[in-house]
């Protein structure tokens, strides 16, 4: 609705500059800020595996390395104006085709050393205030409830102090909360509003469940005040 059309992802990744990714970023901060909104859904570090993936161009290519630093560069630069960028889509969610179905099967080396190490320099070097979880599975658990994916590697081993929300409609029970997601987003593509209700009566029964409410709070509010959001209205 009148914004500014950057190039493609793509085509900034073929210039390997790290300023420049900043200064996109930034732009894209400043007017999504200007609009009223807190949080981007950006910026996207998928790897290139499958050459017909129609969304290729919103990546960074299929290097790891290059993804993950110039990733990292546009999200400090979106969080430079004070609003939330978000890395995805976490994680190996590299073809839309069976995208809600495909179960991406791979060794946890190979996993390391390719698609989530461009997510870990993502991390590291942007410090996105959120992490988006995929549609697709890997090894057989639905990203958005892999406690594999959410807790062991992200929150564990990388440390990751911010929030983990979902795609669009792909929560499919209230258990994906103690996997590790925070944010249940899109609910109206969902089943259920699983983080209402569902997830209020587990709270109220179970200590375990209620400690983890604080967490996923705690994780929100953490990263709306780490980016400035909160001291700039």
């Amino acid at each position: 609705d009148g914004a500014t059309a950057l190039p493609s992802t793509i085509s900034l990744a073929s210039t390997w500059d790290r300023k420049l990714a900043r200064d996109c970023g930034k732009v894209l901060g400043n007017e999504s800020r200007m609009k009223g909104f807190n949080v981007m859904l950006a910026g996207g570090v998928n790897l290139a595996r499958e050459p017909r993936n129609g969304r290729n161009f919103e990546y960074f290519g299929e290097d790891p390395l290059l993804s993950g630093i110039l990733a990292g560069e546009s999200i400090r630069g979106i969080q430079d104006e004070n609003i939330i960028s978000t890395v995805k889509h976490f994680a190996l969610n590299n073809q839309e085709t069976g995208r809600f179905s495909a179960d991406v099967r791979i060794s946890e080396s190979s996993a390391r050393e390719s698609d989530l190490l461009a997510f870990e320099l993502a991390i590291e070097v942007g410090q996105p205030g959120s992490v988006m979880c995929a549609y697709n599975l890997v090894n057989g658990s639905f990203c958005s409830e892999s406690d594999w994916l959410l807790n062991t590697v992200l929150k564990n081993d990388w440390k990751y102090p911010g929030w983990v929300m979902s795609d669009w409609g792909s929560v499919r029970s209230v258990d994906a909360a103690m996997a590790g997601l925070d944010q249940q987003s899109g609910d109206q593509l969902d089943a259920e509003v699983f983080f209402d209700a569902p997830l209020r009566a587990k709270v109220e029964s179970d200590p375990a469940w209620a400690a983890r409410l604080d967490d996923m709070v705690h994780r929100i509010l953490r990263s709306l005040f780490a980016v400035g959001l909160m001291d700039r209205p």
